[in-house]
Parts: structure tokens; sequence; C-alpha cells
């Protein structure tokens, strides 16, 4: 294990703001312990929404710092197994799954299996379990370590996308005939967009003028419009609002522009926003409602349909992961950045919208 294990804090109320701190590793393992050496993980949009979100779903309890105005951004990524008190989870293993930027990260290992197991720390079980699941690489037949960039990257926004678009499908799109999505050029948001390819039914996609030609090159929507031309959006059809951005100044302006043709406004993600919207007393038509992933699982799981759910989910994510890095016209081209200083950059950028929705982040920690 390393001498000092550093870490990359994140203000709470300002994402784009991070400090490396030095803490002290454990120096001796209980019986039931893990050390995960992180190795690479995935930055993009959907770190910010976790930051935006940190203090409302309760992301910054995942990995708690005692600190009141900065905690620990989660990520998704790869880790090797370090050092191990529990059986069936070896030295060596390499495993994916919910990590603070950090060097290492101890767990209290339970619920083990072949393919995988849980943190079952005490301030971690009453969370969703979904974030608290280790994956045991060796154990996972879709696991290729070639594909680990693209699967750190995807993987947790595409179980968001595939979801969403689950929950829609099941309530008939709400009686839409054309759902409008923000924040259109975000891998959750052309995610959704890939799932809906053969239902029958108008995408209509909003952006930023910079990212306008990538939306468009991504050919699964079918009309793109800048978010300075809002104007020319069609209306008098029963419209949905799949909401990837959050902003509450743009959220307003579609429920006027839509009035009693929206239909439902599905609040999903936060790649413009801060902070979790605050109700807007005036706004037109129906109540936003944010879509929680885990939740919409939980359900699966109570109905007995969680295992057919994943078996769908996984044949239709690997077709995800081969589009997007199709050779011949890759939606996205991934690159690699070392250590943890090039992450708070990486993050900056993110936070201000800056970033290239053509370029995937992946962060090497550096041993």
């Amino acid at each position: 294990m390393p001498d000092v294990n550093r870490c990359l804090m994140t203000r709470k109320t300002a994402p784009g703001e991070t400090r490396i701190e030095e803490i002290p590793p454990k120096s001796k393992l209980s019986e039931g312990e893990v050390v995960l050496a992180l190795d690479r993980f995935s930055l993009t949009t959907n770190n910010i929404s976790y930051a935006a979100y940190g203090d409302t779903i309760g992301y910054w309890r995942f990995f708690p710092t005692g600190h009141d105005e900065f905690g620990l951004m989660p990520v998704w990524g790869f880790a090797d197994v370090v050092a191990s008190r529990v059986a069936g989870v070896e030295v060596g293993a390499r495993v994916f799954g919910y990590f603070p930027m950090a060097d290492t990260l101890v767990v209290q290992a339970g619920k083990v299996s072949r393919d995988g197991f849980a943190d079952v720390s005490s301030w971690r079980t009453p969370l969703p379990d979904i974030y608290n699941r280790y994956t045991l690489c060796a154990g996972d037949p879709n696991y290729s370590p070639a594909l680990e960039n693209s699967e750190a990257l995807f993987r947790p926004l595409f179980i968001t996308s595939y979801t969403a678009v689950d929950f829609l499908r099941e309530n008939a799109f709400f009686g839409a005939c054309q759902i409008v999505v923000s924040s259109a050029s975000s891998k959750t948001g052309y995610g959704a967009a890939y799932c809906m390819a053969g239902d029958a039914i108008r995408l209509v996609a909003l952006t930023g003028t910079r990212n306008r030609d990538f939306v468009e090159g991504l050919g699964v929507y079918n009309a793109v419009h800048g978010y300075d031309e809002l104007e020319s959006l069609e209306t008098g059809l029963p419209t949905l609002y799949l909401d990837m951005a959050g902003d509450p100044g743009l959220r307003h302006w579609v429920h006027e522009r839509f009035g009693a043709d929206l239909v439902y406004d599905c609040l999903v993600g936060s790649t413009q926003a801060d902070t979790m919207s605050r109700a807007d007393p005036g706004l037109r038509g129906p109540r936003p409602v944010f879509f929680f992933a885990p939740q919409s699982l939980g359900q699966h799981r109570e109905k007995g349909t969680l295992p057919a759910f994943l078996e769908r989910f996984q044949s239709d994510q690997r077709g995800f992961f081969e589009r997007v890095v199709d050779s011949a016209a890759p939606w996205i081209h991934i690159s690699e950045h070392k250590g943890l200083e090039a992450a708070a950059s990486v993050i900056r950028d993110l936070a201000a919208g800056a970033a290239d929705p053509m370029q995937g982040a992946i962060v090497r920690i550096a041993r």
C-alpha cells in the first residue's frame, strides 16, 4: 500500500473548485476489510451532477471527509485489490465500481460472490445498492481489458439512459409524440436517443452552438436546435421534456413555449446547473419529476423483472459500446490524463461547460 493516500476534494457549492489533500493510509486492516487501489476512472458531466445533487440525494455521503465545505466527488472506474482480509476477494483482483478520486479506498466487503461484493460500511448501507457493488472482472463475462476506457465512460451513464427510456416506454411516453432533449450532446442524452431509435416518436435536440455539428453528426435526433433558436421549435404536438441540462431558465422557457401541449417533464441530469433546481412557482404545466435510475431498478427488483431487464440491458449496452467507438465513424475519441492534478483541470472544464463532447476523459492514477 502507498505511504500516503492522496485525494482530490471538491468544494460542494462550486464543483469546478478542487484541492488535493494527503490522508494517512490505514496502518492495519480489520477482518472483512479490503484495500482497493484506483487505477483509472472516467470524468463526465455526470460527475458534476453528483456534486450538484450531493446533499439532496446523498452523493457526498458515500465517501465522508469530515469537512463541511469539501467532499469527495464520486467517479466510476477500475481498481486493483492491494490488500485483503476477505475470503473470495484476493490480492491482485481487478474490480469495477464507484470510487472517490483517491489513491486507495478501504471497503468493508460483504455479500461476496463469484462476480463481486458490496461495501457494507455502516454509512453506505442506507444508500442505493447499485453504488455499493463492486464487480470482480474475472467473474464478469462481459469484461474486456481492451474496453476498460469505454466501460468506465459509458457504463454508469448508459444504465441511466436505458432505465429512463424504459420508464418512459412503460408509461407510453405519457401520450407524447415528440420528445425535446436538452443538453443533447451529453452522453446520457444521446444514449437515451440511441435507445429510442425504434420507437415511433420524434426526437428534438437542444444544444449549444459549438456542439451543434457534433449533435447533428450523431444521426439519432430528428431535429437539432441551438439554444439561441428556441422560437423555431414546433408546437401543437403532445410533447415530453427530457431534461438533461437541469437549467431552470431553460425549463421555464420550454414550459412557456409548449404550454398545455407539454405532457411530462422528466428531469434526469444537471449538466448546466450546479444545484438541485428549486421549485418555480410561475412554472406553467406539469411539475418536473426527477428520474432516479436506482429507484427504477429497485421497482424491477420488487416486481421480479430485474433479471430479464438486466439481460436485455447487457445485450443492448454491448451494441451501444460498439457504436460509440466504431472505427469507421466514432462518436467519441477517448483521451487519457495522468494524475489527480490533470483530473482537476478536466473537472474545471466540465463544470464550466467547456468540455468537448467528442472527447471522453479517462484519468489514470500515477503509481
